[in-house]
């Protein structure tokens, strides 16, 4: 039975990892910070598309005050990006404007902000009366990563308001 259910997850997950460009798409995001860091924080892969037998289409997403800077730069991202792969693998780049995570802290990678320091320690007093100490440590784990994004947003708006 678990055999069966592995193959057809395999099935599943399959299409859906091709469907976004497979080990290609994968390589990609894990080199993405490496690759293009001045623009990592705000622009991120979202897909790898192929339209025929030449090169792939990157769909990048990327945040909206700051899809014009990207698109200038394409040039410079696909010879960044066709180098690490060694061949002309992309051929163009579509930018969608959507929001994109200014850090991405689930894989611990990039600068982290320090967190808001006033709105933590407010969220965390509220947190005294939860009388569970399991609880109580998760609500305050998610009250840092709020303070974070609050930090961190407010670090992108002063970088937007200065250009």
């Amino acid at each position: 039975m678990a055999r069966r259910i592995g193959q057809l997850f395999d099935k599943v997950a399959g299409k859906a990892f091709a469907s976004h460009g497979g080990p290609l798409m994968a390589e990609l995001a894990r080199v993405w910070d490496a690759l293009c860091p001045e623009i990592a924080a705000f622009a991120r892969p979202d897909a790898v598309r192929r339209t025929g037998p030449g090169p792939a289409v990157l769909k990048l997403k990327v945040a909206p005050a700051r899809a014009l800077e990207v698109q200038m730069m394409e040039p410079v991202l696909l010879e960044r990006i066709n180098g690490h792969f060694g061949g002309a693998v992309i051929g163009g780049i579509k930018l969608v404007q959507a929001g994109v995570p200014a850090v991405r802290e689930e894989e611990g990678k990039g600068a982290r902000p320090e967190p808001d320091a006033a709105l933590l320690a407010a969220l965390r007093h509220g947190l005294e009366q939860v009388r569970d100490a399991e609880l109580r440590a998760a609500l305050s784990r998610m009250a840092e990563g709020i303070a974070r994004k609050v930090a961190a947003a407010r670090l992108e708006n002063d970088s937007t308001v200065k250009r």
